[in-house]
């Protein structure tokens, strides 16, 4: 990065109190943010003369800026809630037959089982398929096409795990998915901000949805999605909402019922987008991922990554993910001590990080740097074992 961009991630982060390694967990808001949300925060506190149209207009500018992102148009994005909801919006919106059939890999995180769990025990079309990796370290796209019925409609998958860091090969489980006329839904939250997606792997994917709060640098709350427009004519949106109506432009025609709503995605927006708070956070870190650019964060996260892997006490931990499958989360098993514990000395050491499932889970962003993570080589490598 030129010395420009230091300086702004610099002065952007240097609220920060710990030595942050925890973007996985809750990624921090860059100071910008604080502007945006008091900027927003005024209007809550005084709405007087607040005009409708531009509040109204809050969520369509941050649509454009999230479609920016992922260089797509804007009738591609809507807004929600959590990863959670935007599975349940397609697991309760699909058209499914008698002997249909929805495959996702088991141990994922619980906001790609859960809403198939329930939708499966509740309307009894379909069967949800959890496949086991056993000895397999990640679902190839060979793998994946033995496992599936010839019957699925749907595979929903983590782009990183949550808790071992694998990073999946969306391409040609894409690409395969694709050729079988299965629809692909790729959850991007432990991904997407602190790695880009490429136009190629986009095409191939029909649902990508991301919670905002970790690699983002947004509010928890808030989450958005991509669906293609294959997925916009399979996908049924089945929760009446006024602000979805075309009549809530103009607040004068609000009875004017319709069950018609705004174009492409947003009519799976979430009630009441425009959320004054919520909006302020994402303005300020949309701002700065757009400023910066996804591809620049990709390469320092993952240089500083590297760094880390070249580093650390090797003697002491081993490492649970696989350096050919690797995102921006590293996790480690050390050799003769509790992880929990191990979190617990860290945070002494002002290093936040987290354990999962055993592991202990480090997250490299762009407010990072090599001298950070010496301190957290250090600081693992002076640990009693």
């Amino acid at each position: 990065m030129d010395s420009i961009t230091i300086s702004l991630i610099e002065k952007e982060f240097a609220h920060l109190k710990s030595i942050y390694f925890n973007s996985a967990y809750f990624g921090p808001s860059p100071i910008r943010s604080k502007a945006t949300i008091e900027a927003a925060m005024q209007k809550e506190l005084d709405p007087s003369f607040y005009a409708y149209d531009d509040w109204m207009s809050i969520s369509e500018n941050l649509r454009i800026k999230f479609a920016n992102l992922l260089n797509v148009g804007a009738d591609f994005i809507t807004h929600s809630t959590s990863s959670s909801d935007v599975v349940n919006i397609v697991a309760n919106g699909f058209m499914f037959e008698k002997g249909d059939h929805v495959a996702a890999i088991d141990k994922d995180y619980p906001s790609n089982i859960l809403p198939w769990m329930l939708a499966e025990k509740n309307f009894k079309q379909f069967t949800f398929d959890r496949f086991d990796l056993a000895d397999q370290i990640v679902p190839t796209a060979e793998w994946l096409e033995k496992k599936l019925h010839p019957q699925t409609k749907i595979f929903d998958m983590s782009w990183v795990t949550f808790d071992t860091g694998k990073k999946m090969d969306i391409l040609s489980i894409g690409k395969m998915l694709r050729s079988k006329g299965i629809m692909f839904i790729v959850d991007a939250t432990q991904a997407l901000g602190g790695m880009e997606i490429t136009a190629e792997e986009l095409s191939y994917i029909d649902i990508l949805t991301c919670s905002s709060y970790k690699w983002m640098l947004g509010p928890y709350g808030h989450a958005f999605a991509y669906f293609n427009q294959s997925a916009q004519d399979k996908i049924y949106h089945r929760n009446a909402n006024w602000i979805l109506s075309p009549k809530s432009k103009v607040v004068y025609n609000l009875l004017d019922y319709t069950t018609e709503t705004l174009p492409g995605a947003r009519q799976y927006d979430r009630g009441q987008a425009a959320n004054l708070l919520c909006s302020g956070c994402l303005e300020g870190s949309l701002s700065f991922l757009t400023e910066v650019g996804l591809k620049t964060i990709q390469t320092h996260n993952a240089e500083v990554r590297d760094y880390f892997l070249d580093h650390f006490p090797k003697n002491k931990y081993s490492l649970v993910t696989p350096r050919e499958y690797m995102g921006n989360i590293v996790c480690l098993k050390a050799a003769d001590a509790d992880s929990v514990a191990l979190e617990a000395d860290l945070k002494k050491r002002n290093i936040d990080v987290s354990v999962r499932q055993g592991n202990i889970r480090l997250s490299f962003h762009i407010f990072n740097s090599k001298t950070q993570v010496d301190e957290l080589i250090k600081a693992l490598d002076h640990q009693k074992h």
